[in-house]
């Protein structure tokens, strides 16, 4: 079957599972082949090579498996990173947080960081080779997601920088950081998520509670019980009134909130008071 033939195919299966089904086939007929799509376009006539192995990623994608995971790499900031199922598939706003935190780091010449729920090592990563004089403490109560984000610091020669040490929250962190950073569980358990999601990412790295800002009230509570200085999350869109409030209760010296790429409330930052 030619690369024209199979894509037209494809493309007809994947119409009901994603909204890009063209764009979405090429990339995993290139995956499949090891070759860029331009490839693809300048090679329509070429028959491809094992075309029941290209159907077989097109079956999964149509069961809704998200394609990070039948590829087994996710893109993050300026990064590709090796992923598996089991482990959350990082998202394009979490780089917000990465760089509302690296903000901090470079303006308090912050040397110390501990990250709560490390899943696949992206957060860390990318502020590790932003700040080789930096120091960073991840945790995550998952040893799937500890393997999978040792595998990609190890890709990327950061092991001198990054600690990974498996524990809820901070229970098991030695160490005093001036900052934690977290994209915590903040999903309500009764919320529904579309198939892709629901069928196939961790849910104990999505849902977070009955309300679904459990978790984000303990690690407010964990960071100024270890004396951190500033705490940045993300949260749900709908969750800055209770956390506002909630911080509120604590003594905190500033706080902001931030919004994600399409205007919803996304996160926060908190820096408490250390008097």
């Amino acid at each position: 079957m030619t690369i024209s033939k199979a894509l037209q195919i494809a493309v007809a299966q994947l119409r009901s599972s994603c909204s890009q089904p063209r764009f979405e086939a090429e990339l995993l007929l290139g995956y499949h082949l090891n070759k860029e799509r331009l490839y693809l376009h300048l090679h329509e006539n070429k028959l491809v090579e094992d075309i029941e192995g290209y159907q077989a990623l097109i079956a999964r994608r149509k069961a809704h498996e998200p394609y990070e995971y039948i590829t087994n790499s996710a893109s993050f900031y300026d990064i590709e990173l090796s992923l598996s199922s089991g482990v959350l598939i990082p998202r394009p706003e979490t780089e917000l947080l990465v760089d509302k935190v690296a903000s901090i780091i470079e303006r308090e010449k912050i040397q110390e960081i501990v990250e709560i729920g490390v899943g696949s090592g992206a957060i860390s990563i990318i502020l590790a080779r932003k700040f080789p004089h930096l120091k960073i403490t991840a945790t995550d109560i998952s040893q799937t997601a500890l393997d999978v984000a040792s595998q990609n610091i190890q890709k990327f020669g950061l092991q001198n920088q990054i600690t990974l040490l498996r524990s809820n929250l901070m229970d098991k962190v030695t160490t005093s950081p001036r900052l934690v950073v977290s994209n915590p569980p903040y999903i309500a358990n009764d919320f529904k998520l579309e198939k892709n999601v629901h069928n196939y990412e961790p849910h104990t790295a999505l849902f977070g509670g009955e309300i679904g800002d459990e978790l984000l009230h303990k690690i407010i509570d964990n960071a100024q019980n270890r004396g951190v200085e500033w705490l940045a999350c993300e949260m749900g869109y709908d969750q800055k009134a209770s956390i506002e409030k909630y911080l509120q209760g604590v003594c905190i010296d500033f706080s902001e909130f931030y919004q994600d790429f399409s205007g919803f409330d996304r996160g926060f930052i908190a820096q408490f008071s250390l008097k």
